[in-house]
């Protein structure tokens, strides 16, 4: 997988329903009505897989779905 942006994360969670909630340092906080806990996406410029795997957990997507969202 591809180091990816935080901002491609941002639009694919988008994709997925999930609204800007807030910001706290560096850390963009997205949510949506449904999920146990709030997507937390760091303002990074690469993003390494385990991070945007855990999100996609959270969105309850899969890894191949995930990378279809990515393009």
């Amino acid at each position: 997988m591809r180091a990816v942006k935080w901002r491609e994360l941002v639009k694919a969670c988008e994709g997925e329903g999930c609204q800007f909630d807030r910001q706290r340092g560096d850390h963009y906080i997205m949510t949506k009505p449904g999920l146990s806990r709030p997507v937390v996406i760091p303002r990074k410029r690469d993003l390494k897989e385990d991070i945007v795997l855990s999100i996609a957990k959270t969105l309850g997507l899969t890894r191949k779905q995930i990378l279809e969202r990515l393009g």
